[in-house]
């Protein structure tokens, strides 16, 4: 029997075998432990960003709306455990062991992959937790993701832009092509804000399946957008339901379309039984984080100096971003950066030099991280000011100390980057208490 620590060397030592895209491993897995995905509904959610917030936000609705709501998401930030959550209380530590030791004999003979196991693990879980509807997001694509095994009662493809291009092509008709794969026969799928090429794959393949394809910059309608400082009110309708003044506590234009995508995709539930009201909706939302455990969306994690958490690590994400960022009011951009090497980290480091920034080029402990001398050579193409950090608390340090009270300090370029920084902040925030 494997403790907690043999667990997870366990499930990561996987890592080794690689990303293999295809269902056979992971149906002959949930097959063997008798198909615990065929328990509860879903929602399936694909998309290039807006992912994690777009699930977070259907999960907490439906959560206030009274369900017991199962959450299945990645990366995790710092703890392995947060990946997989019931009305956003962490898988505990002795059910992840319970379940990686039912599962281990046959991750075993099939060579299964670390997200293979962990997609097994959660669907088990949510099986013996009972949960009333499960939000499930895809690791990697769409149609050849560990998760398409699912039939949802709804699929969801929020934004699709080019990241994983060795995976799903370096075109986005390539792209959306494989996001669409979720795309169920008869199964209505809501999309997010989605460029013209893109939307044209998808509607060409709900056509074929017999989908209904709704847009949701369509289906909703803004009236009404009030930005203060750490948060957004927002008033908008759709076909069933207004709503008025609801508090969103993540920043950015692009949290409005991730918002308007989760309401659509809530109410192609109704005909299903699962009901919600403009009370769970203001409440799910105000309260995301308690009931989900989202954080590093533009989080900010102190106004006094101004101190920016964000996950933002592929070029879409970088230029929404940097959108956001411009609308608040700062001297100076300190920026902590690490990035994974195989992202288009040129293009991220392009977009974001047009801040002018200080940079404190950071690498987080992980092997797939780029070199921080690289990240430096990279800012010094666009006379960006850049050093050399040894960790991501490093680099933090320097840009506290360094600052000024009116500027801005971003850290971003990586989950595993946003990981490191939550850990450094938390800890801090423990000694001074």
């Amino acid at each position: 029997m494997l403790s907690l620590q043999s667990s997870l060397a366990y499930l990561y030592g996987l890592q080794k075998f690689g990303m293999k895209l295809g269902l056979r491993n992971i149906r002959l897995l949930l097959r063997s432990i008798g198909n615990p995905h065929r328990s509860f509904p879903s929602v399936h959610i694909a998309g290039t960003n807006g992912k994690g917030s777009t699930s977070s936000m259907i999960a907490a609705i439906l959560t206030a709306s009274g369900y017991r709501v199962g959450l299945y998401t990645s990366p995790h930030l710092v703890r392995f455990n947060e990946r997989i959550r019931v009305n956003g209380k962490m898988i505990s530590n002795a059910d992840l062991v319970r379940c990686t030791n039912l599962i281990r004999p046959k991750i075993e003979s099939l060579h299964a992959t670390f997200f293979e196991a962990t997609t097994a693990i959660a669907f088990k879980y949510f099986q013996e937790q009972k949960i009333d509807i499960a939000v499930i997001e895809t690791g990697l694509g769409g149609r050849l993701d560990a998760t398409n095994v699912l039939r949802p009662l709804v699929s969801v493809i929020t934004t699709i832009g080019k990241d994983h291009t060795q995976q799903l092509g370096t075109t986005l008709k390539k792209i959306a092509f494989e996001k669409g794969g979720i795309i169920k026969h008869g199964t209505p799928c809501v999309v997010g804000a989605m460029p013209a090429q893109a939307l044209r794959i998808l509607k060409k393949i709900a056509e074929r399946r017999r989908a209904k394809l709704l847009d949701s910059r369509l289906y909703t309608k803004v009236d009404d957008v009030a930005s203060g400082k750490v948060s957004q009110n927002i008033s908008f309708s759709t076909p069933r339901m207004t709503f008025n003044n609801v508090r969103l506590p993540l920043f950015g234009a692009h949290q409005l379309d991730n918002i308007r995508t989760a309401i659509t995709a809530l109410e192609q539930l109704e005909p299903y039984g699962f009901h919600i009201s403009g009370k769970s909706v203001q409440s799910g939302v105000s309260r995301l984080s308690q009931l989900t455990g989202i954080h590093a969306r533009l989080e900010i994690l102190s106004e006094s100096p101004l101190v920016i958490l964000d996950v933002a690590h592929n070029p879409d994400g970088v230029r929404k971003m940097v959108a956001a960022i411009q609308s608040f009011d700062f001297r100076k951009l300190h920026l902590v950066f690490g990035v994974m090497k195989d992202k288009d980290y040129r293009t991220m480091i392009r977009i974001v030099s047009a801040l002018h920034p200080i940079v404190y080029a950071v690498q987080p402990k992980i092997e797939r991280a780029l070199e921080a001398n690289e990240i430096v050579h990279e800012f010094f193409r666009y006379r960006v000011t850049a050093h050399v950090y040894c960790s991501v608390e490093d680099g933090m340090n320097a840009a506290m100390k360094n600052s000024k009270k009116k500027d801005m300090i971003l850290i971003t370029g990586s989950h595993y980057v946003a990981g490191d920084a939550w850990e450094v902040w938390k800890k801090k925030e423990r000694k001074n208490s």
